[in-house]
């Protein structure tokens, strides 16, 4: 009888969990103008963080405070400056593409008579295809713009997660019970310091990729390497796809741009063999004890967070599942979602929480 009102509560706890953490996410969801700007802002945070650390070794607390943040903001609002600097470039020259991009349609128009097929079902035309990217492109610089406006608003949640973070233990000490205090600690300093890790050796290998790539597309000749750099950059964030995604646009510039392929087959080539060596081989023996996700864990991430937040979701969806990750880890309760989201199955054990050992 007894074992029959436990599994009865066990059944209503899961149910009442799962209607919370359904209604939490429908509020999220609705909050997003709100909620997004603290995301980006604590993804900052926590890569400004360890620099406001140590500047304090060398200068006042308030001062490390106003410069981190003033170097932060300044990237923060540089980089869609010179993202849109670079799309106002492409939007004026695209039409120069236009005999080359006649030519390369008249071949495939060509080759599908050839082979027997009616070419104008693909609606091929260069001009159709310059005026598409040069609205898709004034619709990236449109989106600068509103991102611009909210990098204010992010600059300011900046300030007072900075300036918070030097209390937040004491605030805790006060929060918690004695006897679970020196867990709690140990757990809270294990997971920043691990999402810190993930988030910074990401951000630096990002950085890497974007600097390598942009600078073989500049001694190939091709054009915007600096747009190529800041695409990078951004798109190595989203796993798997998002090198994939960042090698299609040089490739293609580079086949419209030239008279034969070959540039456009080297560039391919030379991409390919760059964002798997730095990504694939180095990366990881970086990377450290973090969290190891699970393929499909992964794409579904990609498919939540880019529903949840948009292109922004999507390129910040395995930062964003690795730190939940880390800190179902630390809380015993939760330790389960950090099984299902890892590579690799391991039961996680009290020493887990106390060292932040990787599940595995």
């Amino acid at each position: 009888m007894n074992g029959a009102r436990g599994s009865d509560r066990g059944t209503l706890t899961v149910s009442v969990v799962l209607i919370a953490v359904i209604m939490i996410c429908g509020v999220l969801y609705l909050m997003r103008p709100v909620v997004l700007p603290i995301v980006l802002a604590i993804f900052l945070a926590s890569l400004a963080r360890p620099v406001q650390v140590r500047l304090q070794r060398i200068m006042p607390s308030p001062l490390a405070l106003v410069a981190t943040v003033l170097a932060t903001g300044a990237i923060l609002i540089a980089f869609p400056m010179v993202f849109a600097a670079n799309l106002q470039v492409v939007i004026q020259k695209l039409p120069a593409y236009g005999p080359r991009l006649a030519a390369i349609v008249a071949d495939i128009e060509k080759v599908a008579r050839d082979a027997g097929l009616d070419a104008s079902i693909l609606d091929l035309s260069s001009a159709k295809t310059v005026d598409t990217l040069v609205g898709v492109a004034t619709e990236s610089l449109q989106g600068l713009a509103s991102f611009f406006t909210t990098s204010v608003l992010i600059i300011f949640l900046l300030i007072f997660l900075l300036s918070e973070a030097n209390i937040i233990k004491d605030k805790l000490a006060i929060a918690l019970k004695p006897s679970n205090h020196a867990t709690v600690m140990s757990s809270v300093a294990s997971m920043q310091e691990r999402i810190q890790q993930y988030v910074t050796t990401k951000t630096l290998f990002a950085a890497l990729n974007a600097g390598v790539a942009g600078a073989f597309t500049a001694v190939l000749g091709i054009d915007f390497p600096l747009l190529w750099t800041l695409l990078t950059f951004i798109l190595y964030f989203i796993p798997t796809f998002g090198t994939l995604i960042a090698t299609l646009p040089p490739v293609l510039l580079a086949l419209v741009q030239f008279d034969t392929p070959t540039i456009a087959v080297v560039s391919l080539i030379g991409l390919i063999v760059i964002f798997n060596v730095l990504g694939n081989v180095l990366e990881p023996r970086f990377m450290g004890k973090t969290l190891s996700l699970s393929p499909l864990v992964v794409f579904i991430s990609l498919m939540f967070w880019g529903w949840f937040f948009g292109v922004v979701g999507v390129v910040l969806s395995v930062p964003l599942t690795v730190g939940i990750g880390i800190i179902c880890q630390h809380i015993e309760p939760l330790q389960p979602i950090a099984v299902l989201l890892a590579d690799k199955p391991r039961r996680p054990g009290p020493e887990d929480i106390a060292r932040g050992e990787s599940t595995r």
